[in-house]
């Protein structure tokens, strides 16, 4: 049965038009099947987004979530919900914790693998504090430069390949 990557854009993309989903897409669709659900951001509530989430993903249970910025809050947020019934693993791209001030982001849990790859020049989200929310818990590689959005898709592909071996 083949792999799968569910990849989760950010607060203001689309899956056609995120080039980081482009890159995984191009890269890993021979070999895996490379999902990139509409989840709707600026249109669902937090509830909303979960719940749509939970049904798109529980046919996948062994699959690889990979978000960038309020995408990568998503898979995190996905992979420790379904943590209990699944056997998802997540690397998360500049996640943006930001967007829902009133919901507790969960403890990251042992038992899942988690990757984080941060920019240490992106000026949307403290990249010290998602560095310091995932040490001891997750794998974590850092860049000087890319930004935000990953100018260099490099980083990208390289922790997905990584996190699926």
């Amino acid at each position: 049965m083949q792999r799968t990557i569910i990849f989760l854009h950010g607060k203001q993309s689309t899956p056609e038009g995120s080039g980081s989903g482009k890159a995984i897409r191009e890269h890993f669709s021979n070999e895996f099947n490379v999902l990139i659900p509409d989840y709707k951001p600026m249109e669902r509530t937090h509830e909303e987004i979960e719940a749509y989430l939970k049904e798109y993903i529980s046919p996948h249970p062994e699959a690889l979530i990979v978000g960038i910025s309020l995408g990568g809050y998503w898979a995190y947020r996905m992979t420790c919900v379904l943590a209990a019934d699944f056997g998802l693993s997540c690397v998360l791209l500049n996640p943006y914790f930001y967007n829902y001030p009133e919901i507790e982001i969960p403890v990251p849990p042992k038992n899942i693998p988690i990757t984080v790859v941060v920019n240490l020049d992106d000026d949307l989200i403290n990249p010290q504090e998602v560095i310091k929310r995932f040490e001891g818990t997750a794998a974590i590689r850092t860049f000087e430069k890319g930004g935000h959005r990953f100018k260099d898709k490099t980083p990208i592909v390289e922790a997905v390949n990584a996190s699926l071996r």
